[in-house]
């Protein structure tokens, strides 16, 4: 063979595999062709076709791979909100806290909570509209606005300055055990360390404020209507606080659960206890936590849900063994978490 030979052939294989390895336009692909003949290895045999050698095996592209986000969380029907939030409420429609926070930070998944449950009950409170910012007792609008705020839920706070931080937990608590048909367990911590029943409450006790223990005594007739209990809870409002309820049963961290809550007592005259709520928990594959929190506040503030700096209502919770404090804007430490005896 010539050199022009040579040369013309060897360019004719150039151009041959050229064709071969290009790409049709948009399709990513070579374009479909087969030779004439089927090569061979030096044996004579034929090479598998659907296995060729030299092609790398083909992967499903990144964005195939993204795991689907998860669905959202069921919520209570109409019949149900009627049922479970029977107080009167501002928002025209209903929207669950849980369907607001949705979904979880990546990687973490909700933990089950029963239907019925005080899990489930917390995790379905009915929000107002987004952007609302929280109102005092009076009306006013916090000066804080929404700094801080993840939603505002669609409780009542009163006329008084009454329903402050831990008076909503107590609220809270109150209004589910009523709703779920369990009203003999509703009972809160009282000064003295005693409790104050509801049960009493319908029997007509009431505390004798002219004796320093306020001891009960009988002085109204039988009645479990909804004023009798508005008058309970804000008769506990008045005369219990964060002092009182830090005697509740502690948790350990990691009992964490939906409904615990973290209480400081107030350090002097001059200074606020506090009190938040934990309404959502999430938790990883790793073991990781996050939480959902809500509060009240002083002077009496529309229940509302925090956020943390970065924007999100999820706050990480440290591991067990943590010593310091954590949580915003108020800065709780695992010491003072509790959990309602009733």
């Amino acid at each position: 063979m010539t050199r022009t030979t040579l040369a013309t052939w060897s360019l004719a294989v150039l151009l041959g595999v050229t064709a071969c390895n290009g790409r049709s336009p948009g399709t990513g692909q070579a374009p479909p062709t087969a030779p004439a003949h089927p090569p061979s290895d030096p044996d004579g045999a034929t090479p598998d076709k659907d296995t060729p050698a030299d092609v790398a095996p083909r992967t499903a592209p990144a964005a195939l791979l993204v795991p689907p986000p998860p669905p959202p969380p069921e919520v209570p029907t109409a019949t149900e909100v009627a049922k479970w939030y029977p107080w009167p409420r501002r928002a025209a429609a209903y929207e669950s806290l849980a369907t607001r926070v949705h979904p979880p930070p990546e990687g973490f998944t909700r933990v089950p909570a029963a239907e019925g449950t005080y899990a489930w009950w917390l995790r379905n409170l009915p929000l107002l509209a987004p952007d609302t910012p929280p109102r005092l007792f009076d009306g006013k609008t916090v000066s804080r606005g929404m700094e801080g705020v993840s939603a505002v839920v669609d409780l009542d706070t009163g006329t008084r300055d009454l329903q402050q931080c831990m008076d909503v937990l107590i609220r809270l608590r109150a209004e589910y055990l009523r709703a779920a048909g369990q009203e003999a367990r509703i009972s809160f911590r009282y000064p003295g360390g005693r409790y104050l029943t509801w049960n009493a409450w319908t029997k007509g006790f009431r505390p004798d404020r002219e004796t320093r223990e306020l001891r009960l005594v009988r002085k109204a007739s039988w009645s479990n209507s909804p004023a009798t209990f508005q008058w309970y809870l804000r008769t506990l409002f008045q005369d219990t606080g964060t002092v009182h309820h830090q005697d509740e049963p502690r948790v350990a961290p990691a009992d964490l659960a939906i409904g615990d809550f973290f209480v400081y007592p107030p350090a002097s005259a001059n200074v606020n206890g506090h009190a938040v709520v934990v309404l959502d928990l999430a938790v990883s594959a790793e073991g990781g936590r996050r939480i959902v929190v809500g509060q009240g506040d002083t002077p009496a503030t529309d229940f509302h849900v925090l956020r943390e700096p970065g924007g999100t209502a999820w706050f990480h919770v440290p591991p067990g063994d943590f010593r310091g404090t954590f949580l915003w804007p108020t800065q709780f430490s695992w010491d003072q978490l509790r959990r309602f005896r009733h």
